[in-house]
């Protein structure tokens, strides 16, 4: 693994790449979830890519891990066009505009569908890994899965909610609680524990787009709709998803029927993690449709 630096007009963007680029295989971006859940977290995915022998990329977006952090930017800042932005300043970077794959996982599997909605020439296989879609139906969704919670939790979550007292402790405590459920629902491994610690202990960029925790969303991404302009990803598409998964029925059907060929692969074990929660299959899924499509 190499790790770099890019330079452009809003900050630093630290990478890392697995492999060689000019390899011959098509190279994997990875691109992570959170808002703001640090590059890092996608070596799984990019240790599996290696596995077939493709190189791959993975970065922290701006304003988390070892990019700039752009503390000093208004909440209204963090807007999804940034991102895509940073996305083509790094492969152009990488000299890989040419020819790529994508696999975006949560929130970086929204912004892997804005990316490929502006049809960029050199994408040619684009994995959604239980992606954010329209963020009321997503919204939803977690909301009938709270419901499903013992009430001793939902209470406990709507109350704080309502009362605009989501940093307390308790209702922290009651949201991992969903998150044991719905997010991973095997013990995290140490490396992803470490991660997860990291990412909670600066919470800007999550907070500024998302909100408190996975069961609300009062940031910029509120109302945010992608849903509407599916029809124009022209890349194959594979989406996947947990059965138990935040990212719902709802949401991944959406995709599945927004994007033309398209597939669904559903993991009938695994939450939001899939990539952790059934490793083999992920490998296997995945390595599958890039080595069919690039």
């Amino acid at each position: 693994m190499t790790t770099g630096t890019l330079k452009w007009e809003l900050g630093e963007t630290a990478y890392a790449v697995i492999g060689a680029l000019k390899s011959g295989k098509t190279p994997l971006v990875a691109l992570h979830g959170g808002p703001g859940f640090l590059g890092k977290s996608c070596a799984t995915i990019t240790g599996y890519a290696q596995k077939s022998d493709r190189p791959a990329v993975w970065y922290d977006q701006l304003g988390c891990g070892a990019s700039s952090g752009l503390k000093e930017k208004p909440a209204d800042f963090w807007q999804v066009d940034i991102f895509v932005k940073e996305f083509y300043e790094l492969i152009n970077h990488l000299g890989i505009a040419d020819n790529f794959a994508i696999n975006g996982h949560s929130w970086g599997g929204l912004l892997a569908a804005e990316i490929a909605i502006t049809q960029p020439q050199g994408l040619k296989a684009l994995i959604l890994s239980s992606p954010l879609g329209d963020t009321d139906t997503w919204v939803a969704g977690v909301k009938e899965l709270l419901a499903e919670m013992p009430p001793e939790i939902s209470s406990v979550i709507i109350k704080h909610e309502e009362a605009g007292t989501t940093t307390t402790e308790e209702y922290m405590e009651a949201a991992f609680k969903f998150y044991d459920k719905h997010v991973i629902r095997v013990p995290m491994p140490p490396d992803l524990v470490e991660i997860f610690d990291e990412a909670l202990a600066d919470q800007n960029v999550y907070n500024s787009m998302w909100g408190p925790s996975e069961l609300m969303c009062n940031g910029t991404l509120a109302g945010h709709v992608v849903t509407d302009r599916l029809d124009r990803i022209i890349a194959p598409t594979l989406i996947m998803s947990g059965k138990y998964d935040e990212c719902m029925a709802s949401t991944a059907s959406a995709y599945l029927s927004g994007i033309k060929g398209s597939r669904w692969e559903l993991f009938e074990e695994s939450s939001h993690l899939s990539y952790v929660e059934e490793a083999a299959k992920y490998q296997r899924v995945m390595n599958e449709f890039l080595d069919l499509n690039c």
